[in-house]
């Protein structure tokens, strides 16, 4: 069963490697009280782009969801977590074997053909942009991806790429999985 603080929780993308806890504990304070606020780290103490935040209250989250933020010189991506028990519908698969060209767009036009799309990251290296050569796909449902999983072969921007469906830990965001 789920409680309040569930529907309070955040995940933060795209983070400068700059930003630091208190400052995106200020930034979020604008739109109510923030209870727990991490970025995560490397072993090296390094920012690893992201964070989870915790409001006191849930409407703050919706606040949150209603508009663009910059934070840092940063576009921020703040997308609401939500408990694995409400999510196992969705499926979130890794691809590899990516083109060094793939871009997100162009994966997510590739793939909505096996059904709706809902996120679609290519990761890339911190310090050369440059792709690392896999991402991941999230389907709204499974209902379709039936035909995704029988394609031995699939040609993403003239290359081969493989596919492997991942299993959900405790918490998804948005459609995409993210450990705690």
């Amino acid at each position: 069963m789920c409680d309040a603080n569930d529907y309070s929780k955040m995940f933060v993308g795209g983070l400068s490697w700059d930003t630091t806890d208190d400052g995106l504990r200020k930034y979020f304070s604008e739109f109510g009280e923030v209870e727990d606020c991490t970025i995560l780290r490397d072993q090296d103490g390094r920012s690893r782009g992201f964070a989870f935040l915790t409001f006191k209250d849930p409407a703050s989250v919706n606040a949150v969801m209603c508009r663009e933020h910059i934070l840092d010189g940063k576009t921020i991506d703040p997308k609401r977590a939500i408990p694995r028990e409400e999510h196992l519908r969705n499926t979130r698969y890794f691809v590899g074997g990516l083109s060094h060209s793939t871009t997100s767009d162009s994966m997510r036009a590739f793939f909505s053909q096996y059904g709706k799309v809902v996120d679609c990251t290519v990761m890339v290296d911190r310090e050369s942009g440059r792709s690392k050569g896999f991402g991941f796909v999230t389907f709204e449902d499974a209902s379709n991806t039936d035909q995704l999983v029988g394609q031995p072969n699939l040609i993403l921007d003239d290359k081969q790429v493989r596919k492997t469906s991942l299993l959900s830990r405790s918490y998804t965001v948005r459609n995409e999985l993210i450990a705690l």
